[in-house]
């Protein structure tokens, strides 16, 4: 069997009916369960963060078309919906929990310019839950605050406050952060890795290979409105964009004879 030399991972919002057409981290419950299937019949495998993790550190292998599925915020849906289908499938997952909100709303602050509606957070029972199924409970930092805007001394209280209030719910220390909004610099950066966290999660889109960036890791971004085909072309190619002109000028660009 092949092994893998590059592994991509997916990053979901949330998992429900959304709030208006352009709601695009929002995506349908059918909509996911289609693409998870389309995922599978294509011979891709979902592996844990922490075989990725071992694999990135060069420690073991990964058979190819391994990939990762992340869940940012810690939406209801993701119990509701999302964890039945994996659960089908085999596949674990990691949510990335915005600590001080659990059982609480997504009210923190929009970025997108269209408006949201605040949506419930899972609580403890839930999460627990996902634990059990084999979901990884990681952090999305304490409040959802931009970590880059904090003074030093506040972004350390948000990271080992989140970092305490998820180990509460399972007794697992969380070792994984999803930056707020993908919004990091070096300060955020030394500050997670002091925190105790060994690896961080960006929004740049791309493949992860062994030894990269360890505070920097990649994800591709899963847009409500992305079809199954289209998911499939974006993990294939490492790139959050899956349409079909894109699929067709990259095949164009390998064919052209280098300069």
């Amino acid at each position: 069997m092949a092994t893998a030399q590059r592994i991509p991972i997916l990053m979901y919002h949330r998992v429900g009916e959304p709030d208006h057409p352009s709601d695009i981290y929002c995506i349908r419950p059918q909509n996911f369960t289609a693409q998870m299937q389309a995922l599978a019949q294509a011979n891709w495998r979902a592996v844990s963060i922490e075989d990725f993790e071992a694999w990135r550190r060069g420690e073991r292998s990964l058979p190819e078309n391994s990939f990762v599925l992340t869940f940012d915020d810690g939406f209801t849906g993701v119990h509701d919906f999302a964890a039945p289908v994996l659960k089908t499938l085999g596949w674990p997952a990691t949510v990335f929990l915005v600590a001080g909100k659990l059982a609480g709303h997504s009210d923190w602050k929009i970025t997108t310019g269209e408006p949201m509606l605040p949506h419930p957070l899972m609580d403890t029972a839930q999460l627990r839950a996902l634990s059990a199924q084999g979901f990884s409970l990681q952090s999305h930092s304490l409040l959802h605050h931009d970590l880059t805007t904090l003074e030093t001394s506040a972004l350390e209280q948000d990271l080992r406050d989140s970092r305490a209030l998820i180990t509460g719910i399972n007794g697992q220390a969380p070792t994984y952060l999803a930056y707020p909004y993908g919004r990091h610099n070096e300060t955020v950066r030394n500050a997670a890795q002091r925190a105790g966290f060994t690896l961080a999660f960006s929004v740049e889109s791309g493949f992860n290979r062994p030894g990269e960036r360890a505070y920097q890791i990649r994800r591709l971004d899963v847009f409500g409105t992305d079809t199954p085909t289209m998911l499939l072309r974006k993990i294939r190619l490492g790139t959050n964009d899956g349409s079909l002109k894109h699929l067709m000028c990259y095949y164009l660009h390998r064919m052209l004879p280098l300069k």
